[in-house]
């Protein structure tokens, strides 16, 4: 399971069995999702589990390469937060 930027996690799995790799993942969702309701929390899936090619691939590495450029601190940010405690 892979952050790509709070709320939002990408699952994978490798699998020489197409099928089987599928039926892990749900697997693991439907588990994933019972735990979450036990805490009074919810989920959404917004896409269902799925083989995917090595282009699929180098999509999801540049979102999550893009999310993690975004979410990256930007200097300055820290001594802002410094001077703001100071007061």
């Amino acid at each position: 399971i892979k952050l790509v930027a709070p709320p939002l996690y990408v699952m994978i799995t490798q699998s020489l069995d197409k099928a089987l790799g599928i039926e892990a993942l749900e697997k693991a969702i439907t588990t994933i999702e019972d735990s979450i309701k036990k805490a009074n929390g919810s989920m959404s899936v917004k896409m269902k589990p799925r083989a995917v090619s090595e282009t699929d691939d180098l999509e999801l590495a540049q979102l999550m390469a893009r999310v993690e450029r975004e979410n990256a601190e930007i200097s300055g940010d820290e001594e802002e937060e410094d001077e703001e405690e100071e007061d």
